[in-house]
């Protein structure tokens, strides 16, 4: 029985990406994706591409097996057809003929001895399979004349004085002029209630300061001591001062002493930090003493005030607060 073997490898092509023919190479199928040629005016749909590898002579048994199935032969007897297939192929290449292999393509050996393969154009991919080349033609289509922009003239340029008068009509007629003004106003005003208008002793009306008011003239005023550091004790005064000559005393927190009684105060410390201050008034409340506070400048002077009999007393006193609260405590004012 005659068997065609070459015309059963274009059907398995149609399933297959590859079929090898057993001593001979292999038929191999790759996607192409649809293209369009240019010269010949021709849209081409997606299809397989064959290309004919003679290094693939390894039989993959998808020809002999397909020959059994379609004769009903037993497999050794499918391969034998195939390899006397192989056999005629081999000698007509030899021979410098082409043999054409159905629906697949041509084989043959170029001048060189090299095989050769020219593949037909039948799409093997079964997704696109029977879609027609279809041809296209340029649509000619008649030119329209180029319209050509017109230039359109630049308006002259205007003088500079009209812009400089446009511009001022413009910023007056919008109340601008009206705000700046009021800014104006508001700045001088406030420097000048910054610069000359600060609080203090006049020296035309002669006005005494508000530390000299309602201050009893037998007590002693002590320096200023603004500017000094935090916890600094201040030591202004000294034991046996002359009264007649002291200056009068600033209004204290402290109680007013009765008249005619001799008293002292022993300066602790002078802070410029409130709290600091409250601290140690609350510390001499605690131990049984009477707290005295002077507000100097940014610094509180804080003490203590007692009623004496004799300098002993005051000295007994002195070396208290020197050892309880503060080594460098001294004798700030004395009343004898």
């Amino acid at each position: 029985m005659e068997i065609d073997v070459g015309a059963y490898i274009g059907d398995l092509l149609f399933d297959h990406n590859s079929v090898n023919i057993p001593g001979l190479g292999g038929f191999v199928a790759r996607y192409k994706p649809a293209f369009s040629d240019q010269v010949q005016g021709e849209l081409h749909p997606p299809a397989k591409g064959l290309n004919f590898n003679g290094n693939l002579v390894v039989d993959d048994g998808l020809l002999a097996e397909y020959i059994r199935d379609k004769h009903q032969l037993s497999l050794g007897e499918a391969r034998q057809a195939v390899d006397d297939y192989v056999q005629k192929v081999r000698e007509a290449i030899a021979r410098r003929e082409i043999v054409v292999f159905p629906k697949v393509g041509r084989l043959y050996k170029d001048y060189e001895n090299n095989l050769q393969f020219l593949a037909d154009g039948t799409n093997f991919n079964t997704d696109s399979y029977g879609l027609p080349i279809v041809h296209f033609y340029p649509v000619s289509r008649a030119e329209r004349p180029a319209v050509k922009p017109v230039a359109t003239p630049k308006p002259p340029p205007r003088p500079a004085m009209k812009d400089m008068r446009t511009f001022f009509s413009r910023l007056f007629g919008n109340g601008l002029a009206v705000i700046i003004g009021l800014a104006v106003v508001v700045v001088v005003v406030a420097i000048y209630f910054l610069l000359f208008n600060r609080p203090g002793k006049d020296p035309e009306t002669g006005t005494l300061p508000t530390s000299r008011i309602n201050v009893s003239p037998s007590m002693e005023q002590p320096a200023d001591t603004a500017g000094e550091d935090d916890d600094l004790l201040i030591d202004d005064s000294y034991i046996g001062e002359d009264p007649t000559t002291a200056p009068a005393e600033p209004d204290t927190e402290g109680p007013t002493a009765a008249p005619g009684q001799r008293y002292f105060i022993i300066a602790l410390g002078a802070y410029g930090n409130e709290q600091n201050a409250e601290g140690m008034v609350k510390r001499l409340f605690e131990a049984g003493y009477e707290p005295y506070t002077e507000k100097t400048g940014n610094l509180t002077r804080v003490g203590i005030q007692k009623a004496y009999t004799s300098d002993s007393d005051l000295q007994a006193t002195l070396e208290v607060m020197r050892k309880k609260f503060s080594k460098d405590a001294k004798v700030w004012k004395v009343k004898r």
